[in-house]
């Protein structure tokens, strides 16, 4: 009667299995033994080819012992894995240190598997060596964990959006918010004075405050939902002249407060797919911060130029222009201090990280040439789309 042995002397069994030492009742029970684990087990010749395998090893690989015995593995896995394959077995062959290791593999008409493997070598009397090897299929687990750290990245980044959404917030809306106020109360003393020239100037003041806080908060919750990935970027056909001119039609009245000519885009149709909800937000905010940096009685325009395959919509002003140093830290952080503007105006610099940040999701990209005391020319070029 044999003893029963337990998973532990397994390797020394199969060692006397190679031996040829075991008698064959012994050799029945290594192999029910053998079959019965969860994991795959195989021994391998000095070529690499397989002589014996278990259940498990054939389940795992879907592969009968008929296409398997005699033959390595390799055979069977994608053609630019199968160096790597059998680059460890000729390792463990040679040197004799046990290897354990994490690969990937792909086996015919499979789905690519990672599996992590445990190799030794075994020499036998007459000098002969052999591979004793578990695999275990680690795929479940492997993307399990790189689900964990997608979840955890996604926590971290939403994370810093928070924390760069109340800086913003704490910095950049309070004192918008409190001009409103102030204005407001300015507003109601001049109206019990009856004075009416100083009523309207605070009533400008006040229009102009407001729209700009308002396009910062519609900045805030776009960017915040870019972020999280609730923005569905579209392809739809757009004539972008019509785009611009809505733009400047709706910017008119803080252009007015500073007494800014906004000049229309002459031309008549210049066509793209993409997508409008973005483009109108990244020309809304080019021309928002061109009123800012403009002086009173100063002129913006856009100007459309078409490519092949382009587009340049080119934003120009005849403002206060910015320093060299200025112009390349211009798209930098969110938490950068703006400049005030000409009329004091307060921002963030948040509108044009915005644009940059949109633009390259178009598959665009956006410059700016600038001269202190002259203004600056800001360009966002953009691909037509493979539909015209």
């Amino acid at each position: 009667m044999i003893q029963k042995k337990s998973t532990s002397n397994l390797r020394t069994d199969i060692n006397l299995l190679l031996l040829g030492l075991l008698s064959e009742e012994e050799k029945m029970y290594t192999n029910t033994i053998l079959n019965n684990m969860g994991d795959s087990v195989f021994i391998k010749d000095d070529q690499s080819r397989l002589l014996l395998v278990n259940d498990a090893f054939c389940e795992m690989f879907s592969l009968p012992r008929s296409e398997i015995i005699g033959r390595t593995l390799a055979e069977n896995v994608a053609p630019e894995e199968r160096e790597s394959f059998l680059r460890i077995d000729k390792q463990v062959l040679s040197e004799g240190i046990e290897n354990i290791n994490e690969e990937s593999l792909t086996i015919k008409g499979h789905n690519r598997r990672i599996i992590s493997t445990r190799k030794s070598r075994f020499i036998d009397k007459e000098g002969n060596r052999y591979i004793v090897g578990v695999v275990r299929d680690i795929t479940e687990r492997k993307k399990a964990e790189e689900d964990l750290k997608s979840r955890e990245d996604q926590l971290r980044k939403l994370n810093s959006t928070k924390d760069k959404l109340i800086s913003i917030i704490a910095h950049d809306i309070r004192n918008p918010i409190n001009n409103i106020l102030l204005l407001s109360e300015l507003l109601n003393d001049s109206i019990l004075d009856g004075d009416v020239a100083q009523s309207l100037k605070y009533k400008d003041l006040l229009e102009s405050t407001s729209e700009n806080t308002v396009l910062l908060l519609d900045n805030l919750l776009t960017w915040a939902q870019s972020q999280t990935g609730l923005i569905n970027y579209k392809s739809e056909k757009l004539n972008v002249v019509t785009l611009v001119n809505e733009v400047l039609y709706h910017s008119e009245p803080i252009a007015k407060t500073k007494n800014i000519t906004l000049k229309p885009c002459k031309k008549e149709i210049v066509e793209i797919y993409s997508d409008e909800k973005v483009i109108q937000t990244v020309i809304r905010n080019l021309v928002s911060n061109a009123i800012k940096f403009t002086k009173p009685d100063g002129t913006i325009e856009i100007n459309i130029q078409a490519h092949p395959g382009l587009i340049d919509i080119i934003v120009s002003d005849n403002g206060v222009g910015m320093s060299e140093e200025t112009r390349l830290s211009l798209f930098g952080s969110l938490l950068t201090k703006s400049t005030s503007g000409t009329a004091a105006e307060n921002g963030s610099g948040f509108g044009l990280v915005l644009c940059k940040e949109f633009v390259e999701k178009l598959g665009g990209q956006i410059k700016v040439e600038s001269t202190e005391g002259k203004g600056s020319d800001f360009k966002v070029t953009l691909p037509i789309g493979n539909d015209l």
